[in-house]
């Protein structure tokens, strides 16, 4: 179960969180028909801007979601990738925003709403009835569930013979070799901490000056700081770091094509992104029922057997095959949720401490 703050009610519920990554070539569940909304009339917009992390995830929403909306609503999707936070900033500051919707980090989209440069979502239009409240703002809702988590190579690991915990990847000694940690705080201040004997339910506020300090007994051993998911993988596959902090769908996806990797997801931490419009959106109004449609159990179903994202909407996970549940993290293991909120507020604070350091 949950460990961290408010996040009872998710954890009796959800089966599975997960995280980025390729998953199985599984068809998925069907998709919501094309009467699930009329076509376009002759007076609305006919294209609709939508901004997604590219890749994998991208080649999924465009089968789960992208494609069917498209035959729904007849008009046309133009995918934009990456997200690219600063762009979006300078789009709506200058009042010439060509983006109608943006798939962002939560706490990022918590942050961009905090400075007015969101529109509400009109939740008369968009369901948010079965979707975790933890996950709903005024400008924001969560749209998938992932996690970073111990990722380790399976010949230089085998069996239990891995670290369970982050105290264990810690220890250097009982399981040698070089390691790679995310070069970002988010997540990587939460793994040391928890290395360092916090307990789950303490971690926040963050104790930076102790994280640090748990990390200055690892630095020696971080041969890689990565900042692309693609890289924990292949640094495994290639035994370049024989253990690593790792998005776990990127491990099940390369462990799917024959590598020798695998993940652990004992105190796993869960982490989502979410569906923004940005303030000013030329289609505020299709842009709306794009969420709507997107943020349906069906659309999400699809989209989690397609790639190891969890579904947001918890109706979505009585439509999943126990082995895609399996495929996502069962329920099981202890997992922490991220405190997203507390990242809004002191990200960039925090991360001046965390390069500073990351310099020394």
């Amino acid at each position: 179960m949950f460990k961290n703050w408010k996040t009872a009610a998710l954890a009796l519920s959800v089966v599975g969180l997960t995280v980025i990554g390729c998953s199985s070539g599984d068809k998925p569940s069907a998709p919501a028909s094309s009467s699930a909304a009329p076509a376009a009339s002759s007076g609305e917009a006919k294209e609709l801007v939508v901004v997604d992390w590219g890749g994998a995830s991208s080649e999924a929403a465009k089968k789960a979601v992208y494609e069917p909306f498209e035959k729904a609503k007849g008009v046309k999707i133009t995918v934009v990738s990456p997200t690219d936070t600063g762009k979006l900033k300078a789009m709506v500051q200058s009042g010439s925003v060509e983006w109608d919707v943006v798939n962002s980090d939560t706490d990022v989209a918590l942050r961009l709403e905090l400075e007015g440069l969101l529109e509400k979502l009109d939740y008369n239009v968009i369901d948010k009835t079965d979707v975790y409240p933890e996950l709903v703002t005024d400008s924001t809702i969560g749209l998938q569930l992932y996690y970073t988590n111990i990722a380790f190579n399976t010949e230089q690991f085998s069996g239990d013979n891995h670290p369970k915990t982050w105290t264990e990847f810690w220890d250097t000694q009982k399981f040698p070799g070089a390691r790679s940690l995310y070069k970002s705080p988010m997540g990587t201040l939460e793994s040391a901490l928890l290395a360092d004997g916090v307990a789950p339910d303490k971690l926040y506020p963050l104790d930076v000056d102790r994280a640090l300090a748990s990390l200055n007994k690892v630095k020696k051993d971080v041969k890689v700081w990565w900042d692309a998911g693609a890289q924990p993988p292949q640094l495994l596959a290639t035994k370049e770091v024989a253990l690593a902090a790792a998005w776990n769908g990127r491990v099940s996806a390369a462990k799917k094509q024959g590598s020798k990797v695998d993940n652990e997801f004992n105190e796993a931490l869960a982490m989502s992104t979410s569906w923004i419009i940005p303030k000013g959106a030329p289609h505020k109004e299709l842009a709306q029922e794009f969420i709507s449609f997107a943020m349906k159990p069906e659309q999400q179903a699809a989209y989690s057997q397609l790639i190891d994202y969890a579904p947001t909407n918890k109706k979505a996970l009585d439509l999943l095959p126990e082995e895609v549940k399996q495929r996502l993290g069962s329920g099981e293991k202890n997992k922490i949720m991220i405190d997203i909120k507390y990242w809004a507020e002191n990200f960039n604070e925090v991360n001046k401490s965390f390069n500073k350091w990351l310099l020394e």
